[in-house]
C-alpha cells in the first residue's frame, strides 16, 4: 500500500496561545518567508498571544527492517 502523504513535507510552522492558554499550531509552510508574512498577519489581528515562527525538525529515518 502506498504512503497517504507524498510530497516534500513543510518546513516552518506559525505557533501562537489560544485565548485558553492552549499552544496551538495556526499554519505549516514551506518557506520561511511564507512563514513570517502569516505571523505578521496574525499579529496584526491580535486573536492569538505569543505569535511565532519556528522551525520544523526533519523526521528520523525509519529503521530499515532486519
Amino acid at each position: 500500500m502506498p504512503p497517504r502523504w507524498q510530497g516534500q513535507p513543510k518546513r516552518w510552522r506559525v505557533q501562537g496561545k489560544a485565548a485558553d492558554g492552549l499552544t496551538v499550531t495556526l499554519g505549516r509552510y514551506d518557506t520561511e518567508e511564507e512563514a513570517n508574512r502569516e505571523c505578521a498577519r496574525l499579529l496584526e489581528e491580535g486573536l492569538y498571544r505569543e505569535v511565532r515562527t519556528t522551525p520544523i525538525p526533519p523526521a528520523p529515518d525509519p529503521v530499515p527492517p532486519q
